[in-house]
């Protein structure tokens, strides 16, 4: 048993495990603050969950180009170089987000500077994702994410609870905390990465290039499935932080405990749960997990407490563990040769779509029936049955190559 694990962990080489180290380092940087930016708008700005919302459609129109553009430009120049001129630019964000927190330099201030931090998230999230593909052949892909992602989501496991500590005393220190710890995963890029540049799109840049999905069915209809049920995930960042925290009155450190159980389930099933289910077709994890996501957001409303909440988090979390791998691998595998990043550009556009549309949707229900919120978080968490009931009809058209891992 001891050698069947270790020979699991052998087989990736050290390219992966720097990369899930550097993305460790960065979801830490990310996850200490982030997650809070909600409840500093609402409890410090005044602005309404559906003012919030607002923001983060704005930031999505934003965010979801630059997720296009940084799958293209992933294919086109150095991944590497990528990752380490992303996250430098991030440490600066952060550092200017904290300045304009602690002088009190107003909402705009805040706001141009979480731009320009979510634009380089955005840029990095299909070159890492595409890097994983670079590094693995085909057939080890669905487990090469799911250790990737372990090192992602170990990061939120730990940022939350140091942020939701730190929160109590200052929203500042925060920022000037995740500047800190990105400007380390800039170290461990650059120091310890050494991958070989993937093969280059050759051509000019077109901007219809942006929009291949009109192209491939396939990768349109998981696109489009992706973008509904990540209108449901995305109530994790805002919605559900202020409905918990101003709504039901849990503390702020109560919150960060739910972000732990978040990611510390996520490091400890994500491996053992991705190999239980590898010989499911992708589709069909992708409908459970988005039934269990269906399942843990209707929750919220029903009974309530923090307590609870810890529950319906594990339910969450183990939809979440169970459908990201397959997300991306089923990316991969509908891509053509030297397109994965333009594949995971125009994945990781409906992702972010989703992730920053999804706190307007909430946003506004929260507002519109915040008083009866079983209705609230069954209508929030509707679009997710949606999104499960539709890849259950898509694994019945999809051909079984792009569908299976050992195919």
């Amino acid at each position: 048993m001891l050698e069947r694990f270790l020979n699991f962990f052998r087989q990736f080489g050290s390219n992966l495990w720097i990369l899930a180290f550097g993305w460790f380092v960065s979801s830490l940087g990310f996850a200490a603050s982030i997650p809070f930016i909600s409840i500093y708008f609402h409890s410090e700005l005044g602005l309404s969950t559906t003012e919030i919302g607002v923001f983060f459609a704005v930031i999505a129109v934003v965010r979801s180009f630059f997720q296009l553009l940084g799958g293209e430009m992933s294919d086109r120049i150095s991944r590497r170089k990528m990752l380490i001129n992303s996250q430098a630019i991030r440490v600066v964000t952060f550092v200017l987000l904290g300045l304009a927190i602690h002088y009190h330099w107003g909402f705009w201030a805040i706001a141009v500077f979480f731009t320009a931090n979510s634009i380089v998230g955005a840029v990095f999230m299909p070159t890492v994702n595409a890097l994983v593909s670079d590094i693995l052949p085909p057939e080890k892909r669905l487990d090469g994410y799911a250790v990737s992602r372990s090192g992602g989501n170990l990061g939120w496991a730990a940022g939350p609870a140091i942020g939701g500590f730190m929160a109590a005393h200052s929203y500042a220190i925060l920022f000037f905390l995740s500047g800190a710890i990105t400007l380390l995963s800039v170290f461990i890029f650059w120091l310890f990465l050494k991958v070989p540049d993937s093969t280059k799109i050759q051509g000019q840049f077109r901007l219809k290039d942006l929009i291949a999905i009109k192209n491939d069915a396939n990768l349109a209809r998981h696109a489009f499935l992706t973008f509904f049920l990540y209108l449901v995930i995305a109530q994790l960042i805002a919605p559900m932080s202020i409905y918990t925290v101003e709504m039901v009155g849990i503390s702020e450190s109560q919150l960060g405990i739910l972000f732990t159980v978040n990611g510390l389930l996520v490091v400890l099933l994500q491996i053992p749960v991705t190999r239980l289910l590898a010989r499911f077709r992708f589709t069909t994890q992708l409908a459970w997990g988005a039934i269990l996501h269906f399942i843990g957001y209707s929750l919220f409303g029903i009974f309530i407490g923090f307590h609870y909440f810890i529950f319906y988090m594990v339910v969450i979390t183990l939809g979440e563990v169970i459908l990201s791998p397959p997300t991306l691998t089923l990316t991969s595998r509908l891509a053509p040769e030297g397109r994965i990043g333009r594949y995971m550009g125009i994945h990781g556009f409906f992702v972010t779509a989703g992730w920053s549309l999804g706190p307007l949707y909430g946003g506004v229900i929260l507002d519109h029936f915040g008083h009866t919120p079983v209705i609230a978080w069954l209508i929030i968490s509707s679009l997710a049955l949606l999104a499960g009931l539709g890849y259950l009809v898509f694994g019945r058209i999809l051909p079984i190559k792009y569908n299976l891992k050992n195919i």
